[in-house]
């Protein structure tokens, strides 16, 4: 209904989402689309976007859109999860396990202009796209994999660099002058005269599996020290005020502005 698109519309532009709006368009059962976009786009091209969705009448069609796709794909996938949500399509007793693999390697960052590490700096990236790195930063893949079970990450991993040069290579694109980067990384750099095999492993997350387990929406309910959404602890009232011999033993000052 109106109503409950609506409330999808204001849920997806909750601050913990980040949205500006959504797109919905109905197919009609005479194959006609109304959508709320009307008023710009005339019933041909919506007819061509009903197309690539292979919506059907009866379906309906939620857009998002955002100058970030990294962002907007993560407010879709919360709208998504909502919608099935809503429409009992999440049985929490069946247990659905896929892995993810072929992650981009870095993200671009419109703010400062440089690429990001996407998983860290000493993710090895796939062998076949090493050639990549100059001509194409942005399309080299990770060698990295997660373990996803009913939409939720419970495990996850990478390959590590065990080569000098690439590793050289990745720090230099990620804007490391070489004093830099060996005053940050000089112990692992240096490893590599040892020569260090190549290696790689998969870090579970014992909290997400109990709440899985559990049918509980969130790992807060089962971790030892739960924080709210502002990085709280209620129970420890933390973060506090410091006193000043605390901040002394931490060699650190208060600065106050008014």
């Amino acid at each position: 209904t109106r109503k409950q698109l609506d409330a999808l519309t204001e849920f997806v532009k909750r601050p913990q989402i980040g949205a500006k709006g959504m797109v919905y368009a109905r197919v009609e059962a005479d194959g006609n689309v109304k959508s709320s976009v009307d008023k710009f786009y005339t019933q041909e091209v919506l007819q061509q976007m009903k197309e690539a969705f292979g919506a059907k009448p009866g379906d309906l069609i939620l857009i998002l859109s955002g100058d970030d796709a990294m962002k907007t794909r993560k407010q879709l996938c919360e709208l998504r999860l909502e919608v099935a949500g809503q429409l009992g399509l999440r049985d929490k007793n069946k247990f659905a396990c896929l892995w993810v693999i072929d992650f981009p390697l870095f993200e671009w960052s419109e703010e400062d202009q440089r690429f990001y590490a996407m998983h860290h700096p000493f993710t090895s990236p796939k062998p076949e796209d090493i050639p990549l790195l100059d001509s194409d930063t942005g399309a080299v893949r990770a060698n990295a994999y997660d373990m996803v079970i009913n939409g939720v990450e419970v495990g996850g991993g990478s390959i590590r660099i065990h080569d000098s040069k690439l590793q050289d290579k990745m720090f230099q694109l990620l804007g490391f002058t070489e004093e830099k980067a060996q005053e940050r990384f000089g112990f692992l750099m240096n490893a590599f005269k040892y020569g260090a095999p190549p290696h790689g492993g998969l870090a579970y997350g014992l909290d997400r599996w109990v709440s899985l387990f559990a049918g509980l929406d969130s790992i807060r309910d089962c971790i030892a020290f739960p924080k709210n959404n502002s990085g709280r602890d209620v129970m420890l009232d933390a973060p506090g005020q410091l006193d000043d011999l605390q901040l002394e033993e931490l060699c650190l000052k208060v600065d106050i502005k008014e």
